[in-house]
């Protein structure tokens, strides 16, 4: 095989490697739509108010239900969900035991974000409410992301936990939970974010990734229609 016909089969090899990328760079793109509008219908139903305020007794609850719901925060045995993040900065969440008025089963809430000392074996002191509270706020379903290791359960309180894992919970703790985590919409702790979005990653941004997706499949279009009309030229002799 001469140089020439080496060259020219090495060409037409990237190529068809070029079309054979362009679809998968096309799907990437239509999947971040699909991804920005799952996002948006997520925030549409965090935002709406599904039908006025609840209690944890109504039969009609479902993710994002807005509730008001009067009852006891447990004092001695709370939670540290671990590694979670706001501007950057490493933190917890922390989460506590809520039982309602009138109700065996006990509830997860969720009462914020605090920062993370830079020693890892120094925890936060939270002092949570006594007595009668009333919590107002959204259901939200325990979520289960990725993490980097199993929660290893400490003989002394709070726990830090890497994930709310509603069985594991009810086993170590000899209690019942109803199968939410509340996110409260008014501050339980004074010193506690509550800034939080059902949805990590905002439908703008998958946006800007399906632009990013489909602008790199029109340059390899270009790419592909520039080489193929080079190579005719260079077949014809031109």
């Amino acid at each position: 095989m001469s140089k020439v016909q080496s060259a020219r089969r090495f060409k037409w090899m990237l190529l068809l490697m070029g079309i054979s990328v362009l679809p998968g760079l096309l799907a990437l793109g239509i999947w971040q739509l699909e991804r920005a509008e799952q996002k948006q219908v997520l925030l549409q139903q965090w935002q709406r108010s599904d039908g006025g305020v609840k209690g944890l007794s109504d039969p009609a609850l479902q993710q994002f239900s807005l509730i008001r719901q009067q009852g006891v925060l447990e004092q001695e045995r709370w939670f540290l969900l671990d590694n979670r993040t706001r501007q950057g900065k490493v933190g917890y969440e922390v989460v506590a035991l809520f039982q309602p008025l009138g109700n065996k089963r006990h509830i997860l809430v969720n009462l914020g974000w605090v920062a993370a000392d830079q020693d890892r074996r120094i925890l936060p002191e939270i002092e949570l409410p006594n007595g009668v509270v009333t919590i107002q706020g959204r259901l939200t379903e325990a979520s289960q992301p990725l993490v980097l290791g199993e929660s290893q359960w400490q003989p002394t309180w709070p726990q830090r936990i890497q994930r709310i894992e509603l069985d594991g919970l009810e086993q170590q703790l000899g209690l019942t939970l109803m199968p939410w985590v509340i996110r409260p919409d008014e501050p339980v702790l004074p010193e506690a974010d509550l800034s939080w979005s059902p949805a990590v990653m905002l439908p703008e941004k998958h946006q800007a990734y399906a632009v990013q997706w489909f602008a790199m499949a029109g340059v390899l279009v270009l790419l592909i229609g520039w080489n193929l009309l080079r190579m005719r030229r260079e077949e014809a002799g031109t």
